[in-house]
């Protein structure tokens, strides 16, 4: 690597190290200080892809990742960009289905380090991270570019680029100090992806007012679940339509049967309309690291990235279907959570479907301790544990399931939290 005149680094430790410093603050919503780089760039080759561009508040990563395999699946090339990783930083830019190598990064950010001195700018980890993968994508274009926004929309980083199609998966009461405290303020600044003559689909039936005013302000095409598409849920399968037809039977996934619904939806909008069994052998096959993940089988430990109310209703109906086929299972969970989430809503609906919670501490500025998330907890007839990290907790949680018998593992709360049970499973100090 040709390292930056005023920075050293040899190693992507380094650098992620250092772009974590060189601004004030780590969440700074705003378009002008990467456009101001992104105007020096040569960004031209992405208007020869097709751009899709995807938020909400939960179910953006499995949205994303199965719309693209379905595109890559059709013949087309496909650049996918994701937020945040679980394990590796790579694995949130892929090039036609290839996780970016270090290399690649390490030029990368080079060069956009060059272009942001000369600019003047400082830039946060989210911003100078994206326009690295901008640069990555404009030397590799692909067919479509498909781009999870990090938080809300109309300010995000990838907000710089303009979108075909814009998707709103759902809209919760989330990131509240930045987006709003009701969903029509959080709806207006996610519909800030959709630009004037695209589509847009939004994924729920109860769409913020916020939302069909803009579209409608715009002159979008608003295709809206339960009215302009459908998706039927049965115990083992679910049934999708649309105006284009009825796709039945297609297996039940492990992400929400209503994000693959919008995938769908997402496909027949850019004109690909994939042949029923296809559909059924793509949605069987698909999973996604830390969404609803079984890690190990004995005991049964299941994760899953879900970090706020919304997502841990989704929680509970998965572990009442698996109660449901298996009376004698039970549940504890291992959770550790992010102080700027409303953790009190999400453990005690978790409390409520589970035996006991593990609570482990978050290391970070932004990690919670176990001690403030236990007195969190109203629910009487959970038992409550707390400890230092997610570590001692998943190890508290493994030696508890194994003296109670027929007993699975959950793990939620945040992508901190399964990745660390996830390194905890491979160590060689985890049974």
């Amino acid at each position: 690597m040709v390292s930056s005149e005023h920075f050293s680094g040899q190693s992507l430790e380094d650098w992620l190290s250092y772009l974590e410093t060189i601004h004030c603050r780590s969440i700074d919503p705003g378009l002008e200080r990467m456009q101001a780089v992104a105007d020096m760039m040569d960004l031209s080759p992405l208007k020869k892809s097709v751009i899709v561009t995807v938020t909400g508040t939960n179910g953006k990563g499995s949205v994303t990742n199965l719309l693209a395999a379905f595109l890559r699946d059709s013949g087309a090339s496909c650049n996918l960009y994701n937020s945040p990783h679980l394990i590796r930083f790579n694995e949130r830019i892929t090039v036609n289905g290839r996780m970016v190598s270090d290399d690649e990064l390490l030029e990368s950010f080079d060069y956009i380090e060059k272009l942001r001195r000369k600019a003047g700018v400082t830039l946060t980890f989210f911003e100078f991270t994206t326009l690295a993968a901008f640069y990555i994508f404009s030397l590799k274009p692909a067919d479509y570019l498909i781009l999870e926004v990090g938080m809300g929309g109309r300010y995000d980083s990838v907000n710089i680029l303009d979108a075909v199609l814009a998707v709103i998966t759902n809209v919760a009461l989330d990131h509240l100090n930045f987006l709003g405290n009701t969903r029509e303020e959080i709806g207006y600044q996610k519909v800030g992806i959709l630009k004037k003559g695209g589509k847009l689909i939004y994924g729920e039936p109860d769409i913020p007012l916020s939302v069909s005013r803009e579209a409608e302000s715009l002159g979008a095409e608003c295709l809206l679940a339960g009215r302009d598409f459908c998706c039927k849920v049965g115990s083992e399968d679910f049934e999708y339509s649309d105006s284009s037809g009825e796709i039945c039977a297609v297996p039940l996934p492990v992400i929400p049967p209503g994000n693959a619904a919008i995938v769908l939806c997402a496909l027949h909008a850019l004109g690909v309309y994939p042949e029923p069994r296809t559909v059924r052998r793509i949605i069987s096959g698909f999973s996604m690291p830390g969404r609803f993940e079984l890690l190990m089988d004995s005991p049964p430990v299941y994760a899953d990235v879900g970090h706020n109310p919304h997502a841990f209703r989704y929680l509970v109906e998965r572990m009442k279907r698996l109660k449901a086929a298996d009376s004698s299972l039970r549940f504890i969970a291992v959770v550790g959570m992010l102080r700027d989430k409303d953790y009190s809503a999400s453990l005690n609906l978790l409390a409520g479907e589970v035996d006991a919670l593990y609570l482990g501490s978050l290391p970070g500025a932004r990690g919670e301790t176990s001690d403030n998330l236990a007195g969190a907890v109203s629910v009487q007839n959970c038992a409550v544990s707390r400890y230092n990290s997610i570590e001692d907790a998943f190890d508290a949680a493994l030696s508890g399931a194994a003296e109670s018998g027929h007993t699975a593992v959950l793990a939620a709360g945040s992508f901190l939290t399964v990745a660390a049970v996830m390194r905890r499973i491979t160590s060689k100090d985890c049974c």
